[in-house]
């Protein structure tokens, strides 16, 4: 296979790349809404003001050298200076969307059957090599279980003659669906069934309803109430979270609105009356229907919301033929009530200056040996 190396590093000609990206995500069936053109354009145009100043595009993008061009890869990277614990500031590489969202399920963009040979192809491609050299260290974070970028990490360290570290730092539990609802509903267990109906028929009797955001004129003001839900919800816990409007509110507006244009976004309201009461910000792309955030009014507690929001939206994805309900990153018990299943998020690191590949080494003898004596305790007790 004849090929060609590009590296893109102005907003222009990141822009001109959405149909190309698009095509792409298509043909190699990618699975994951956070390699879409759509939501790594936005985050860029959102964010970019907010990371260091020197902070630029790296998107390393593959093309058959024929005369068609055609986009093969994409390898969407940005370069910041990022603090890293006690070791200080580090001149890094990164995956796009790996700062201020969760966009979780990141690799590179190609066919799997060629990810191998383009892996290979990039990390060894003088170009690529002088730009990494420019930098400390490189960041792979929020990649899958079985994503290429994890499964060659040894060679990806090879080629740039360092060591490879991994670590898994997230839990995303998931849900297979059957074929037919009544087949899910009886997954349940009985009492779990009898909690749902009786909540259902209290919700029916308060005069509640479940409805979906369809109109892009609706969307501005579904996702501050969404947010404002959110952060409700973490007030009557008095626990803090991150997902607040003022930092993150223009980027999903924005974010939603292409994907109901895209029929991407599933945006479930719960209603008494006129006044939204809960909130369930899903995506539904490729196979599966995915669970981004939720929010509900505390003072509806005992209705039983979120587990009734939850309940309609797989039940929509079962209709629609979806494979997987995916609650994303996160350990909430909740989740643990619908799926025992589960993969993971890891973070790769490929230090490359002396000063970070002893800050790396350091970490990862502190981290294993934390780890060591949890093993230990938890055989003694």
């Amino acid at each position: 296979m004849q090929f060609r190396i590009e590296v893109i590093h102005d907003n222009q000609s990141f822009l001109s790349l959405q149909r190309q990206w698009q095509h792409l995500i298509e043909k190699a069936q990618i699975d994951s809404p956070f390699l879409t053109h759509e939501w790594m354009y936005e985050w860029w145009q959102v964010y970019k003001g907010r990371l260091s100043a020197d902070s630029k595009l790296n998107i390393i993008t593959v093309y058959s050298s024929d005369e068609r061009g055609e986009l093969l890869a994409v390898l969407p990277l940005f370069e910041q200076k990022k603090r890293f614990g006690r070791g200080g500031t580090f001149k890094a590489m990164r995956l796009m969307g790996t700062e201020f969202e969760s966009s979780d399920y990141l690799d590179i963009i190609a066919l799997p059957k060629h990810k191998n040979t383009f892996i290979q192809a990039i990390f060894s491609d003088q170009q690529v090599i002088k730009l990494f050299e420019q930098n400390d260290i490189i960041e792979f974070a929020n990649v899958h279980d079985s994503s290429a970028l994890l499964k060659k990490k040894e060679i990806i360290a090879n080629l740039l003659n360092t060591t490879p570290y991994s670590y898994k730092t997230k839990v995303c539990p998931y849900l297979s669906l059957p074929d037919s609802f009544d087949e899910f509903r009886n997954r349940l267990s009985r009492n779990f069934r009898s909690n749902l109906k009786r909540t259902q028929n209290k919700m029916k009797r308060s005069g509640l309803t479940i409805e979906i955001v369809s109109d892009v004129s609706e969307i501005d003001e579904a996702i501050r109430r969404l947010f404002e839900l959110h952060q409700s919800r973490f007030r009557s816990k008095q626990a803090d979270t991150k997902f607040n409007f003022e930092a993150r509110g223009e980027f999903h507006t924005r974010v939603a609105k292409l994907f109901l244009k895209k029929g991407w976004l599933q945006l479930y309201q719960i209603k008494n009356k006129n006044t939204v009461i809960g909130s369930l910000y899903c995506f539904k792309f490729a196979d599966s229907m995915m669970y981004v955030q939720g929010g509900f009014d505390p003072e509806y507690g005992k209705l039983g919301l979120g587990n009734q929001i939850i309940f309609r939206a797989i039940e929509d994805a079962i209709a629609l033929g979806l494979k997987k309900f995916d609650f994303m990153r996160g350990n909430e018990a909740y989740k643990y009530r619908w799926t025992s299943e589960k993969i993971f998020l890891h973070t790769l690191l490929f230090p490359l200056s002396f000063k970070a590949r002893m800050y790396v080494f350091g970490q990862d003898i502190f981290f294993k040996s934390k780890q060591f004596v949890k093993r230990i305790l938890g055989k003694n007790r």
